[in-house]
């Protein structure tokens, strides 16, 4: 499958996540990172990069804030 599947898979598993995850447009929310086996996906193909049996996927949401 692709990235996209798994994560739509998550979501719908998990309907909590589709917020966090995905924007209005259904593209990868901007505060959230996403990695296959160590390469950010968005300098792959994004959502349409293919995932592998064997492959490691990483959902890193991105923090800010602090003093």
């Amino acid at each position: 499958g692709t990235v996209g599947e798994v994560l739509r898979g998550l979501a719908e598993r998990y309907p909590g996540t589709r917020e966090q995850l995905f924007s209005q447009d259904g593209e990868l929310n901007r505060y959230v990172n996403v990695y296959l086996n160590d390469e950010d996906v968005r300098v792959l193909d994004g959502l349409d990069t293919g995932v592998g049996e064997s492959d490691t996927l990483v959902i890193l949401p991105a923090m800010a804030g602090g003093r």
